[in-house]
């Protein structure tokens, strides 16, 4: 198209704390749109510079016909705020983990299996795993007006404790903070006890003796600095999560498909240069948190926590037939 006959960009809204002024529509306006995204971590997490990078190609590519900005932090609500918002239209992407974002409503509460103890073999399996679901990850994310792409691995799991932990028989009786049922299950079969609380409230917590662990990849460890209050890292690899671009489906299918066709192809670029960063930002983060002090070894009897998680998959499996479906479509992709 000519630079002449280009749509003029729209000055960028104005956003309140948990409500999005909606764009008021006009015969041009469609292509001239805000995109606030959000995933609630530390801004160094590498989906989240995925998330900038992003935006800063939707912008670069499509000379004005859509304005995008990014959101951090809790600056626009919860995670379950803003998928409620995205499905409502007020915002047109969010980044979210897909079981507990979508996977929180009826029929999709199946997609929790992306994040499920010692079920994937490594982070670049994991990686084939988020390609080759991607459609029905779609699939089922349509049900609830939104439309999902661009899986991003958020690198391996470890437990980070206020005392030693060597053997599976060291984490008996912790008190380990995590997620979601999934995760606290996990714990309650490594011998400790979960308890779910906001990441937000993790170093006060461990500071305070409220729990003695939590997990997470080195990454969103470091970038949280719990290793102010936490010196010991087992080196377990035992869940690997991910974060899916969900968009508001009736938003993405009214834009012209050229437009269209960009913003997915911005999704593409933006997961792939994610990819190329994550596992030297892992290497760093585990570094950084050796030189503050932390010791960081992996099990010796690691077979044995996989043994102890192992009865988790046919409890899962048993909720029904879509959980069983789901699960065995994720084992399939080697």
């Amino acid at each position: 198209m000519p630079a002449a006959e280009a749509p003029a960009a729209l000055p960028a809204l104005q956003l309140p704390a948990v409500q999005v002024q909606p764009l008021q529509r006009t015969e041009r306006s469609t292509l001239c749109v805000l995109l606030p995204i959000r995933q609630p971590q530390a801004y160094e997490i590498s989906p989240n510079v995925a998330r900038a990078k992003f935006v800063e190609l939707v912008n670069e590519k499509s000379a004005g016909r859509i304005k995008a900005t990014a959101n951090y932090g809790s600056e626009l609500g919860s995670q379950a705020e803003q998928v409620a918002m995205a499905i409502a239209g007020d915002l047109e992407l969010v980044l979210s983990t897909p079981g507990t974002g979508p996977g929180a409503y009826d029929g999709l509460e199946q997609m929790q299996m992306f994040e499920f103890p010692f079920l994937f073999e490594d982070n670049d399996q994991y990686r084939r795993v988020l390609k080759g679901a991607e459609d029905q990850v779609n699939e089922l994310a349509n049900t609830i007006g939104l439309s999902g792409m661009g899986g991003m691995s958020m690198g391996s799991r470890d437990m980070l404790t206020t005392v030693p932990v060597k053997t599976l028989a060291d984490m008996k009786d912790l008190v380990m903070r995590g997620p979601n049922a999934i995760y606290n299950g996990m714990f309650e079969c490594l011998g400790a006890a979960g308890i779910t609380m906001d990441w937000n409230d993790i170093y006060t917590s461990l500071s305070q003796n409220v729990c003695q662990g939590c997990e997470g990849s080195p990454v969103m460890l470091n970038a949280s600095k719990l290793q102010d209050n936490a010196k010991y890292l087992a080196i377990t690899n035992h869940i690997i999560a991910c974060v899916y671009f969900f968009f508001n489906t009736d938003w993405l299918e009214s834009l012209p498909e050229d437009v269209r066709t960009l913003v997915t192809d911005c999704v593409k670029e933006a997961v792939d240069y994610q990819e190329s960063i994550d596992d030297d930002a892992q290497k760093d983060a585990l570094e950084q948190m050796k030189k503050d002090g932390v010791e960081a070894p992996e099990p010796a009897d690691i077979q044995a926590w996989k043994d102890a998680c192992a009865p988790m998959l046919d409890e899962y499996r048993a909720k029904g037939d879509a959980w069983a479906k789901f699960t065995d479509l994720l084992l399939s992709i080697k």
